[in-house]
This record gives structure tokens, sequence and C-alpha cells, in this order.
């Protein structure tokens, strides 16, 4: 089994709790009427009647997560709704990894152009953005994701908006999250 720690800027990013009920017995409604009680939302949700939608939309925005990450933060730099999300993956593996293998699979409306890079906790990687569509050609999906195989394990992270501005102002924050990251094997 694999944990991780991570320290990220709670100004640009909000937590996003793996699984409901949480620890708190907080169930995926109320944990949202909280968020969009106690959050600084963004225009128009900070007016009526979107003020009212609020809860509802973020319930929305969790849905679209993955249930298999280990790790979810809403990139919220305007307030709630979140503007994009970043994910977390972290999988055992055993041997080497091919990384370019990896992004070998993945589709692109542009060219992908991955680069190394290398972070302080997970050691060499790779670096790539792309951009998904919907069957009919239309750009839906903005993603910038690394990926690293540090020792026995696999990690991507990836963040994802349907606003591609929102992405290229994610990037900076980002890479200094991905900088923090630590895995641990238990």
């Amino acid at each position: 089994m694999l944990s991780y720690a991570l320290d990220y800027e709670s100004k640009w990013w909000l937590p996003v709790p793996s699984e409901f009920p949480t620890a708190t017995d907080e169930d995926l409604a109320g944990w949202a009427r909280r968020v969009a009680a106690t959050s600084p939302s963004s225009a128009p949700w900070n007016t009526d009647p979107w003020a009212g939608f609020l809860a509802q939309q973020l319930e929305q925005q969790y849905a679209e997560l993955d249930p298999d990450r280990m790790l979810a933060l809403w990139y919220c730099p305007y307030g709630v709704p979140a503007a994009g999300y970043v994910q977390m993956f972290a999988l055992p593996r055993a041997g080497e990894a091919d990384l370019m293998a990896e992004l070998a699979g993945l589709t692109s409306m542009v060219a992908m152009r991955p680069n190394a890079v290398r972070a302080h906790g997970l050691g060499d990687g790779v670096g790539y953005s792309r951009i998904l569509g919907d069957a009919e050609g239309n750009a839906t999906v903005a993603e910038l994701g690394y990926l690293f195989a540090p020792e026995q394990a696999t990690v991507a992270v990836i963040a994802r908006s349907a606003d591609p501005e929102v992405i290229g102002m994610m990037a900076p924050e980002l890479w200094e999250l991905v900088e923090t990251v630590r895995l641990t094997a238990q």
C-alpha cells in the first residue's frame, strides 16, 4: 500500500474528500453545502439565482473525478466552483517503467511534446500537455500531466480544465505541488 504527503497553497487549492461519508460522517450533499456556505465563490455563483445552485454544482464537479484517484484537489483561484482540478494516481509496480510508452497510448487533438522533468520527491519523469475532444471533434478538456517512476511505483499527476487558459495559469502552482509530493510504502 502506498501513501503520500504533500504541501499545497490553500489560496489556490481545495482538498476534495476521497470518499463519502467522510471520517466525520459528512455525506457529499452536506460537504457541498458546507463548502458553498463557507468558501469564497466566483462570479456568477456569488449572485442570485446562481448562488442557490452552487452546492449542486460542487456535487456535479465531484462526480467528474476519477473514483480510483489517490488524491484530488480543486483549483479555485477565483473561489468555488473549481476552475480546474488535479488528481494523483500512484500504482505499485515491479520492474522498470517506460514512461514514454505510457504516454504513447494517450490521444490528443494537438501534437503532444513530452519533456523531461525532475521533481524533488519523485525523481525523473515526463511532463506533457494535451487537448481532449468529443466525438464531433470539438475540444472539451485541456490537460497538463506528469508521470514519474519512483522506486516500485508509477505516479501520475494530472490537471484538467475545460479552459486551456486555466491550465496555463495553474501550471506554476501545479509544479510547486508536484515538487512536494513524497510517497511512502506501508
